[in-house]
């Protein structure tokens, strides 16, 4: 993992401005959702630049940065997986976009045929990623101390 782009200051921040949802969660209560992470396979510094600022993320994190802040803020994680699910999502979202959806997605972006092809372009990219397992979709449990 290449730590020049796991700012975790801003990913921090970020779960910390989660902790008043984390004191809605009475002890011994459970906390689940899904995000974005940087999978198994490393992301290159470029394919990391391009994720991020297509993202508009400041930075992305591991599964294990996200357990480690989670245990951090007084929950016991009980889950942390790779759903298995998002190339299949990029590819379905792609095909409808070429097949069905194209008007939709023209008169979004005002019919400009040029920011039609940047999302496809975009959506292929976010695939090939998620296809060599350099992102993944992760699903967390964790049980409030």
């Amino acid at each position: 993992m290449n730590g020049s782009r796991l700012l975790l200051n801003g990913r921090t921040r970020s779960v910390v401005a989660c902790h008043p949802v984390l004191d809605l969660v009475r002890p011994g209560g459970v906390i689940a959702f899904t995000d974005w992470v940087e999978g198994p396979v490393e992301l290159t510094e470029a394919e990391a630049q391009r994720f991020l600022r297509t993202m508009s993320f400041a930075n992305v994190l591991d599964l294990e940065g996200y357990v480690r802040l989670l245990s951090q803020n007084g929950c016991e994680v009980r889950v942390a997986e790779d759903t298995g699910r998002f190339p299949s999502y990029f590819d379905l979202s792609l095909k409808m976009i070429e097949m069905q959806l194209t008007y939709d997605v023209l008169a979004t972006v005002g019919f400009r045929t040029d920011l039609l092809e940047t999302i496809k372009d975009t959506f292929r990219f976010l695939g090939e990623l998620s296809r060599a397992g350099k992102i993944v979709q992760a699903r967390f449990i964790a049980r409030r101390a």
